[in-house]
């Protein structure tokens, strides 16, 4: 991996993956665009990370024979400045929001791509339902 770290995607706006390439280059950081084929790979070995324990895949939860791939972007390595930076210029150039985002962690860089999607769906469930339930609780008040 790359000193400046990597930005991991899967988008299936052809324009948008080209700006988020652009801003990766211009930031002198690695992007790699993630693939379906992907789903059973661990995160780790996805960001080119060395030692990565083998999961048994007779173990792990699979992906549904039929499994539409949302968008997702990984930052793996990068430093909190460098991705305050990306964040900025990505709002900038106005590239629609990508609603599902991770940094590599010491735990789900183990997970499978398919595992991490998952727990950032479920966690993008439960933050909406909180903002829904907050807007209504707003709402009766006033």
């Amino acid at each position: 991996m790359e000193k400046n770290g990597m930005i991991l995607y899967y988008v299936q706006d052809e324009k948008k993956k080209i700006e988020l390439e652009v801003i990766g280059m211009s930031m002198s950081i690695t992007t790699k665009q993630l693939k379906p084929s992907d789903l059973n790979t661990q995160v780790g070995k996805l960001a080119g990370l060395k030692n990565i324990t083998p999961l048994d895949l007779t173990q792990i939860e699979k992906p549904p024979v039929i499994f539409c791939m949302p968008e997702i972007i990984i930052f793996s390595g990068i430093l909190n400045k460098s991705l305050d930076e990306f964040l900025l210029s990505y709002k900038n150039i106005g590239i629609p929001p990508t609603k599902l985002k991770a940094v590599t962690t010491p735990k789900n860089i183990n997970w499978t791509l398919y595992q991490l999607i998952r727990e950032l769906s479920s966690e993008r469930t439960q933050i909406e339902g909180t903002v829904k339930r907050l807007s209504q609780a707003k709402k009766v008040r006033e």
